[in-house]
């Protein structure tokens, strides 16, 4: 999201403070996001350069900015073709981090949008974007829990989100049950998959940072379901459409075999 139209000079600095992994310009010479970070070397997963300055990072800005753009327009896209499908309509993103999905859709038209994360940090970048964009989005401060099966948020929404987080669940399954009580009419899932038509679950090893839980709650780190499970699964719930968003040009070209998924009841 292009912020620079909204910010005065005295807000650059606060949007610096509070905005981090999700894709935004401050400034001509400042903007935030993960991209550049999946791509530099390295784990990602361990302090990635998320806040880039042009005066620190001036050699590789051109890179830095085509990265975090590729995904900038990617969450456009992926907000905007649910958007036009549920016109007024409600939005929660599970795991909204610093609040991008609830706050475009609300641009976008939708109404009583809300995030949900772990982090209640992140509650300031979404008041801070609610301050300069003049929109109300909703943060919660909670998470899906793996122990209960079950989400903080007591109320439904037309459509839940779920972007880069069934990643870092020990369930994937029950998650995806969670999601499905809690959408009245659609769910949206970014993630990665394995690209076959059999019905498989695949795990990594706990990472430490993330989280230290015990077993089987502490598998953290890229869980990954097949096409054929999640599309399946999605099916099995009763969403009667499932369709993916394929990749379109100029969206981000992640490692590994990513799906956008719409399904809708």
């Amino acid at each position: 999201m292009d912020l620079r139209p909204h910010l005065t000079a005295a807000q650059v600095p606060i949007g610096a403070r509070v905005l981090n992994y999700q894709p935004f310009i401050l400034a001509d010479d400042l903007q935030t996001g993960i991209a550049y970070s999946w791509f530099r070397g390295g784990d990602p997963r361990e302090q990635p350069p998320l806040v880039f300055r042009y005066s620190d990072w001036g050699a590789e800005w051109e890179q830095i900015s085509a990265r975090n753009g590729a995904l900038r327009r990617m969450y456009e896209d992926f907000i905007l073709e649910i958007a036009r499908r549920y016109p007024a309509g409600s939005l929660l993103d599970v795991a909204c981090n610093n609040g991008y999905f609830p706050v475009r859709a609300e641009l976008a038209g939708m109404r009583r949008c809300a995030g949900i994360d772990l982090g209640r940090h992140y509650r300031y970048a979404v008041r801070f974007l609610n301050d300069v964009l003049g929109t109300s989005a909703k943060f919660m401060h909670g998470r899906y829990d793996p122990r209960e099966r079950s989400m903080t948020p007591g109320r439904r929404y037309d459509v839940v989100c779920a972007s880069a987080i069934l990643c870092h669940l020990p369930d994937p399954l029950e998650f995806l049950a969670c999601l499905g009580r809690t959408a009245n009419e659609a769910i949206f899932f970014w993630g990665k998959v394995i690209e076959t038509n059999e019905f498989i679950i695949a795990y990594d090893k706990p990472h430490l940072a993330f989280s230290d839980e015990p077993f089987p709650y502490g598998f953290n780190s890229d869980t990954q379901l097949s096409r054929g499970l999640l599309i399946w699964s999605l099916e099995k719930m009763g969403f009667r459409e499932v369709i993916e968003l394929p990749q379109r040009e100029g969206w981000l070209d992640m490692p590994g075999k990513h799906m956008a998924v719409l399904a809708m009841r």
